[in-house]
């Protein structure tokens, strides 16, 4: 997942490049979608979710090609969030 502001202007390209990314995502059996935040509309969160990657085959390959490059370089700001599965949620206080 990641959150991010484009600078005023770019929308048309942010808009193609969110298409593009969501285009290769499900081509490699993911699923992609992005919003807009509700308090602050200029905000856009794109998430990512698909399967684990298989650790015998050596980690994940790429999804995207350059999208993730340009979006942030037409972004005000740019946060890559860590996904809640790779934070522990519950302990092993039993």
């Amino acid at each position: 997942m990641l959150i991010f502001d484009p600078t005023p202007g770019t929308e048309p390209r942010v808009d193609e490049l969110l298409r593009s990314a969501r285009r290769k995502a499900e081509a490699a059996g993911y699923r992609c979608w992005a919003y807009r935040n509700e308090i602050h509309p200029s905000e856009i969160t794109l998430f990512l979710e698909g399967p684990l990657p298989d650790p015998s085959e050596g980690g994940p390959a790429p999804i995207f090609g350059d999208e993730i490059g340009e979006l942030r370089s037409l972004a005000r700001r740019f946060e890559p969030v860590r996904s809640l599965v790779e934070y522990p949620l519950e302990g092993d206080d039993a």
